[in-house]
């Protein structure tokens, strides 16, 4: 057995926070070009997700792949939430893609014996039982491939074997609870909820009738909120505010006003700070008219009376020059909306176009935000933002607004400071300079071109559109997003976006998602200061 190196300062904590960030935006990239290559070439069953796991573990992407760790995976917190089995292996967190408990074999442990290191709880048994911190595991085996009740008896061995010797040698197991998920694209959420030891083993009848293992695990005191109640606690106050009910603490139900197409909660908890309701919210930032339109060598379409009608059908990628204009091989965002990739700049059909706003597949961010997102306040961060919902990697969240200013405008020399200092925006004045945010776009949807050669999709040609010729000033009229932290660890980030005939030195700052996102988990991106 051994120990992965914990970090030791806030540095190494964000060093390995990094890795695994990386290591899951590989995947996610490779599984949404695998899944895009079955769906145009192949047809028939997509398990993208095994494919891109292949791929990783093939190109050496993979991290803590030695079976022998045991305890904490460094980089991986408590409330982490995966949308497959595959990206628990990985990230460490779990060593086999089928079997629900992951084990040293004895041929690799001094003492000659098999130690459990993670379980998969899903409680699909008779006789679990899960209360949070006890957890009653059955043991693995016994029953059919298709599920249903024990038709033979378990035995000590393999998976029971080991976790019956993680009691003995007390050894704490990871344990990942797997939930039924309509929002995960493969069904299940996997949300990793800290460690837990085993307290004691029995074997004996179970409910059906059949000798079954069974397993004490208690949760170690002094780690984070347990994932799983968190859920629970997002879902009763999303509950709460879908019957218009305000639960304690909450300063409004909405401070959009009804400007945003998801009511905006703010609440504070922590002191009597009402600041959030203080200022003009302003749902999307007001651009000077664009610049006379000049007809391009393209032929984009937007210029047009006919605008995207000249398309070969509803902004398909063959057809719809707003779509071709972005560049990167295809489509901006896939059929659910979620962008597809990254890129300098995303053009988005516009109000000269053609093509019907509500339906348009290329009109994401104009059709404002989806997800239950709430203002509140705490003594670590002071204003913060977090979901109340499960939200996908690439979920368009919001647009950055505030009042436009030219870029060189007096105030910007404190641009974006805020984030470094903890200052609030009264005390840094207020403004944010786009050009400030680092390219984190890059990052998402960035499969290494080595690990997939022969996937068939050509270099990718991106275009390119000038720096932002202006700063945001949030003193007077801001929405939400003005409360976003500051993190080197982002799990947002801000995509340029123009839409139709724009001016493309004014671009929109839309913020998406850059990995699965908890529910309430606070929201961050990277503002191009340093802590």
């Amino acid at each position: 057995m051994v120990r992965a190196r914990v970090a030791a300062s806030q540095a190494d904590m964000l060093q390995v926070r990094n890795m695994v960030r990386r290591a899951r935006l590989i995947f996610e990239a490779l599984r949404g070009r695998c899944h895009r290559n079955t769906e145009h070439h192949h047809g028939g069953r997509n398990r993208a997700d095994m494919r891109a796991l292949s791929a990783m573990i093939d190109g050496g992407l993979c991290l803590y792949r030695d079976v022998r760790i045991v305890g904490p995976v460094p980089g991986v917190f408590v409330g982490d939430a995966f949308n497959y089995r595959a990206e628990l292996l990985v990230v460490g967190l779990h060593c086999h893609t089928q079997a629900g408990i992951g084990y040293v074999p004895a041929s690799q442990v001094s003492e000659g014996h098999p130690v459990a290191t993670s379980i998969v709880s899903s409680g699909g048994y008779l006789d679990d039982h899960d209360n949070g911190d006890v957890l009653m595991y059955t043991g693995s085996g016994g029953r059919p491939r298709n599920g249903g009740d024990h038709l033979s008896d378990q035995e000590f061995q393999r998976g029971n074997l080991a976790l019956s010797y993680s009691c003995n040698y007390d050894v704490e197991v990871r344990v990942i609870r797997c939930h039924d998920c309509d929002a995960s694209p493969s069904g299940k959420l996997y949300v990793y909820d800290g460690l837990y030891k085993v307290q004691s083993t029995t074997y004996s009848p179970g409910k059906s009738g059949r000798e079954v293992c069974r397993f004490k695990l208690v949760r170690l005191p002094g780690q984070d909120a347990l994932g799983s109640n968190t859920w629970r606690a997002a879902r009763d106050l999303t509950d709460a505010l879908v019957a218009k009910f305000r639960p304690p603490g909450y300063l409004t139900m909405d401070m959009s006003k009804g400007k945003e197409a998801v009511p905006v909660p703010v609440r504070n908890t922590v002191d009597q700070d009402v600041s959030p309701l203080e200022f003009e919210y302003l749902a999307c930032s007001e651009f000077p008219a664009p610049p006379k339109p000049v007809r391009r060598g393209h032929k984009c379409c937007i210029y047009s009376k006919t605008a995207c009608s000249e398309m070969s059908s509803k902004c398909a990628p063959s057809g719809c020059a707003c779509v071709k204009r972005s560049g990167g091989g295809g489509p901006a965002y896939s059929a659910d909306g979620t962008l597809v990739r990254g890129r300098p700049v995303v053009y988005e059909c516009g109000a000269r176009c053609g093509c019907p706003p509500r339906s348009c597949p290329n009109r994401v961010t104009q059709r404002g935000m989806k997800h239950r997102l709430e203002v509140f306040r705490s003594k670590e961060t002071e204003w913060g933002v977090r979901t109340l919902d499960l939200i996908q990697p690439g979920a368009f969240l919001c647009e950055f607004t505030g009042d436009v200013l030219p870029a060189d405008h007096p105030r910007i020399a404190n641009a974006n400071t805020n984030a470094s200092t903890g200052a609030s925006m009264e005390e840094w004045g207020g403004i944010v300079d786009p050009r400030k945010f680092p390219p984190r776009w890059r990052e998402w949807g960035d499969a290494p071109a080595a690990v997939l050669p022969d996937d068939g999709e050509e270099p990718l040609r991106f275009a390119q559109c000038p720096a932002p010729g202006y700063v945001i000033d949030v003193s007077k009229r801001r929405n939400f997003a003005a409360y976003i932290s500051h993190s080197r660890a982002p799990n947002a980030f801000v995509q340029l976006v123009v839409r139709g005939d724009e001016d493309e030195s004014c671009p929109h700052l839309m913020v998406f998602a850059m990995e699965t996102i908890p529910p309430m988990r606070e929201l961050s991106i990277d503002y191009g200061v340093d802590q």
